[in-house]
């Protein structure tokens, strides 16, 4: 007989004394049956878990524990066990006294004795009516979340499918009425008087800023309805045809503005969204500018844990705090048409594409003074590995405390 030598134990292995002991103290419900059927130990667990005592069940069928649905299980595990198999945790209902019934997860093992042969059985029962409860509720909360997200799916197709339909739909009328107004305004420029051309010139207004408004919606429909299969973009290439098409001349300057390009990174997206989400944000940095001097802006970008951020500075007339959010929404303005022309779709824009990427983006107080507008984009794969995002995107905090630095030099930077 081996002896246990931790300190301060006395106990021998083996003892049977000990192994009823344990068998008392244990916190699943344990019983044993013999070769019939019928129970022939009953520990405390087991009296807690079925609400009958230990006298009151030995020599009585494990049968009655069970409710009618389960009875076969019963009689397909005794085969089994019997035969030696050993048939650990499965999941089912067992019935307490009262009749309530239990979830449970069951281990049964044969005995056998002296001479090798199985002598009866071993159950040992676990309750896991708090897990299966659970379970319950999570499979429900995700049959749910299954259908909101059918009904989103089929939502997003609408809208954009009604964006594109009814900004074409849209744009023909206001063509026919443009140019039945204008021809109005030729043909009878003589016999209309100061207060009829005012008139005439309203609606010619109001139809230029309604087709930029239908144009301004189809450019967001098409980020909307766009391929998000991805490629490598040099970000510095598109940044610096994004300023020729600003008429940001070779020093930098369109009329009077100062914009430097430094070392961009290259991003994992489509050089049409990342030329619509330069050319947004790089436009309004030149026209937000403050009256009394031309632009200064910076656009720079920085990689960390295989996310890009893309900053473009400004020394403009900013962002106030408690309107950095609403920027970023549908024809959201925060200034008159007149000081500041626009339609206020093209943040919406960028937030689209850097959400399309599972980015973001975001607007907060620059160093130069104005706004800093920053998205953070998937970096290109390193050769070999998978393009799926499997890092967090990185703490804004940390990606953008940086002041921007020195310009590259080349198209569209400072000299």
């Amino acid at each position: 007989m081996t002896e246990d030598r931790t300190p301060g134990t006395t106990a021998v292995l083996g003892d049977p004394g000990l192994l009823a002991q344990i068998v008392e103290v244990s916190a699943d419900a344990i019983f044993s049956e013999d070769l019939e059927g019928r129970v022939t130990s009953w520990n405390a667990a087991a009296e807690r878990l079925y609400g009958v005592a230990a006298r009151d069940m030995v020599g009585r069928s494990a049968g009655d524990l069970l409710p009618e649905s389960t009875v076969e299980q019963l009689r397909s595990v005794r085969a089994r066990a019997l035969a030696g198999e050993r048939v650990e945790r499965f999941d089912t209902c067992h019935q307490r006294v009262d009749g309530h019934e239990v979830s449970v997860s069951v281990t049964v093992s044969p005995l056998t004795g002296p001479d090798g042969e199985v002598a009866g059985l071993a159950t040992s029962v676990q309750d896991v009516s708090e897990r299966v409860a659970l379970t319950g509720e999570l499979e429900q909360v995700h049959r749910t979340l299954e259908k909101q997200y059918a009904a989103l799916g089929r939502s997003n197709r609408d809208l954009e499918q009604f964006a594109y339909v009814a900004s074409h739909d849209l744009s023909e009328p206001l063509r026919a009425m443009t140019g039945f107004v204008q021809l109005l305004e030729k043909r009878y420029a003589d016999v209309v008087d100061e207060r009829g051309a005012r008139y005439i010139f309203h609606v010619v207004d109001g139809a230029a800023r309604m087709r930029t408004l239908i144009e301004d919606l189809l450019e967001y429909s098409r980020f909307l309805r766009a391929d998000q299969t991805g490629c490598r973009v040099d970000t510095g290439a598109v940044a610096r045809r994004v300023l020729a098409g600003l008429a940001v001349d070779d020093d930098g300057q369109p009329g009077g503005a100062r914009v430097e390009v430094q070392d961009l990174p290259d991003v994992w997206s489509d050089k049409g969204s990342i030329t619509a989400l330069l050319n947004n944000l790089i436009g309004n940095a030149l026209k937000f500018h403050r009256p009394e001097a031309p632009a200064h802006v910076v656009v720079s970008g920085s990689t960390s844990d295989g996310w890009v951020t893309l900053v473009v500075d400004d020394d403009g007339i900013g962002v106030a705090a408690e309107y950095r959010e609403r920027v970023f929404a549908m024809f959201s303005r925060l200034h008159v048409r007149e000081a500041y022309p626009g339609t206020g779709i093209g943040l919406a824009i960028v937030q689209q594409i850097a959400e399309r990427s599972e980015g973001r983006a975001w607007v907060e107080q620059s160093p130069l003074g104005g706004s800093r507008f920053c998205v953070t984009l998937p970096a290109p794969p390193e050769p070999g590995t998978s393009s799926a995002r499997t890092a967090a995107l990185p703490d804004a905090r940390a990606t953008t405390t940086a002041a921007p630095t020195a310009a590259l030099a080349g198209p569209g930077a400072a000299a």
